[in-house]
């Protein structure tokens, strides 16, 4: 088992203040139809799967959903879970097998997994088959979402960069 640097723990904590912070303030926008979010913490996880590794990025969704489990209830934390967790492994393989994909397409596709995924637990939570209503709805959201959340991936990079253990690996954006 890989020990952590102080620098990575410190790293690791101040992007989950981040995240914990983006979605907060997201929390405090008005409400979006469908009860859709904007997903603005997913650009820190992004960051952290691009620059750090994919098991820090996993660290962080998994902590993400912890804290919406306890801040918001077992419902919320399984959606916060089930799609954080898919929409990174979807990101990491695409990444994985295309060096030159962009932040846009990978935060678009990780939003557009992060969606179904939530729509697949939701469907099992509530016994019922949602799929064929809210599927258009939610791929489409998953454009404008996954473009914000792209552009907050830009926007951080430069703090990211200069806290990061890891020095920058862009991809091309």
């Amino acid at each position: 088992m890989k020990k952590y640097t102080v620098r990575e723990i410190t790293s690791l904590a101040l992007m989950l203040s981040l995240i914990l912070v983006l979605s907060a303030l997201e929390g405090m926008l008005p409400p979006l139809p469908f009860h859709m979010r904007l997903g603005l913490s997913n650009a820190v996880t992004m960051y952290a799967l691009f620059f750090m590794g994919w098991k820090p990025a996993f660290t962080l969704a998994a902590l993400k959903s912890l804290s919406v489990f306890l801040s918001r209830g077992p419902i919320a934390g399984i959606m916060s879970a089930s799609g954080g967790i898919a929409s990174l492994i979807a990101i990491a393989a695409i990444a994985a097998l295309s060096s030159g994909a962009s932040y846009l397409f990978l935060s678009v596709t990780g939003a557009l997994i992060h969606n179904m995924a939530q729509l697949a637990a939701a469907s099992l939570i509530v016994s019922t088959n949602l799929v064929p209503v809210y599927l258009p709805i939610l791929a489409a959201a998953a454009i404008p979402a996954g473009t914000l959340t792209a552009g907050v991936l830009r926007a951080v990079m430069p703090v990211f960069n200069a806290i990061s253990p890891e020095k920058a690996r862009p991809l091309r954006t």
